[in-house]
């Protein structure tokens, strides 16, 4: 079976109409729009969707309050889907639609869904060449200029979880994921086995289950940065603010989203196949590389190696760092 991608990601919200304004300034694209909520449409095909909290076409919640009600994961072929059903019924629920998407819950009680994906090939133009002190790539040219960042799919999704080992093996041994990286003693990332990006789900280690934030992809840092400046200027707030992280190398922008979490720019991820091998991090190190705005209280280190990782990977306790005698 190979999944896609993320093929949509259904919210509840308490506030539509300031979640539709933010969703707009973010740049998303509106295909439907009614009394109950909106889709989005991104260009690789996937879907946004926002529906008023007690709107009957929403999935039960799975957390307390508003947000992320389900998360729809693209199947590349009927056969595949045939498959993803045959495997998650010999021990759970799983409820099929008359469109033929999948419904069940993960191990850890996160609403998921299957669907057929047609993701379509994105059709952008190469990133600007960069000049840098000793190699001129562009000569007698501007960059692109962006007016306004438009997302073009979705990247990832991170929700924390109870019991990161054991969530992770249901995607890793029953959906065909792929661990790509691992901070210790805080979270494993994953990929799905038909996408090449560094993580399409990252779950944190957390006391509940929660949910952190969803992450929309732009094509180059300066989308990213138009889009930044665009949603400042309309008065939305964001404390994490822009950096780049080292694990994976996506720059970022977080928004506090009035829809529940977070949402994410992100830009210029590493690519990963087959032949990558599972690198583990200290977080101090692999979090963040650089922050355009440094907290009083954070812990980024300079200096660091992560550890390649051989074999059986270890369960998330184990990658902990002792304290020296």
């Amino acid at each position: 079976m190979a999944l896609l991608g993320i093929e949509s990601v259904v919210y509840g919200v308490d506030d539509l109409e300031t979640s539709l304004r933010f969703y707009d300034d973010f740049g998303l694209e509106r295909a439907a729009t009614d009394e109950g909520g909106a889709v989005y449409r991104l260009a690789e095909g996937s879907s946004f969707v926002l529906r008023r909290a007690d709107d009957p076409r929403l999935p039960p919640a799975f957390l307390p309050g508003q947000g992320p009600r389900e998360v729809v994961w693209g199947v590349d072929s009927q056969a595949s889907l045939d498959a993803v059903a045959s495997e998650l019924r010999r021990d759970r629920e799983v409820r099929v639609d008359p469109d033929g998407t999948l419904h069940t819950r993960d191990e850890a009680g996160i609403n998921i869904g299957f669907r057929l994906f047609d993701r379509r090939p994105l059709e952008v133009e190469p990133a600007p060449a960069e000049n840098n002190l000793s190699a001129v790539q562009r000569w007698n040219r501007h960059r692109k200029w962006y007016e306004r960042a438009r997302p073009k799919l979705i990247n990832h999704v991170v929700f924390g979880v109870p019991d990161v080992d054991r969530a992770v093996g249901f995607y890793v041994d029953r959906l065909g994921f792929r661990v790509t990286d691992i901070m210790r003693g805080l979270g494993m990332f994953m990929r799905c086995e038909g996408r090449h990006d560094h993580h399409n789900l990252f779950l944190l280690r957390g006391g509940r289950l929660f949910f952190s934030h969803i992450s929309f992809g732009v094509e180059t840092i300066d989308e990213l940065m138009v889009g930044a400046m665009h949603m400042q200027r309309q008065g939305w707030r964001s404390d994490a603010g822009l950096g780049r992280h080292r694990v994976s190398s996506l720059v970022f922008y977080y928004m506090d989203s009035p829809a529940g979490g977070q949402t994410e720019y992100s830009a210029d991820s590493d690519y990963l196949d087959d032949h990558w091998k599972p690198r583990m991090w200290d977080p101090e190190f692999g979090q963040h590389h650089w922050l355009a705005v440094l907290p009083a209280d954070a812990r980024i280190a300079s200096t660091g190696t992560p550890v390649v990782l051989e074999g059986a990977l270890p369960a998330l306790a184990e990658t902990v760092r002792q304290p020296s005698a």
